[in-house]
């Protein structure tokens, strides 16, 4: 499985800083070795934290051609700007915990454990260590 947590921020939000220590964590090693059927082989996730002036919406596609689930998750800009860093951590794993596996189960795929994924995934959350973090 190929997963992927990118980012449409501001830079005034931290976020990049959050995404950068996401990926020193390893987790696309850790689910590049899973295998979930072939269903669905990725999932990507943005992380949007931009002006709400911009009025973005979220987007959620499922591409059944190319067999990935692209997922917005929207962020409060003024919340991430005055967050201290293990605040901003803490507030990006809750909401990966959250929508993630709301989204992923809104979905029917042929030859896709979903319920392993998900599995794996709060398994990844808990073992970055940012819910404790205050």
């Amino acid at each position: 499985m190929r997963l992927n947590i990118l980012g449409d921020f501001d830079s005034e939000s931290g976020v990049g800083q959050v995404l950068d220590a996401l990926s020193d964590s390893g987790y696309r090693s850790y689910f590049q070795e899973k295998v979930y059927g072939t269903g669905l082989i990725g999932v990507t996730v943005i992380m949007m934290c931009q002006d709400p002036k911009l009025k973005l919406k979220r987007r959620v596609r499922l591409s059944k051609t190319d067999r990935k689930l692209y997922i917005d998750i929207m962020l409060d800009l003024l919340e991430m700007k005055g967050a201290t860093p293990n605040k901003r951590k803490r507030i990006v794993v809750e909401r990966l915990s959250k929508e993630v596996p709301e989204i992923v189960s809104k979905y029917k795929m042929d030859d896709f454990d979903g319920a392993r994924f998900l599995d794996d995934f709060e398994i990844w959350i808990v073992q970055t260590g940012w819910l404790e973090l205050n």
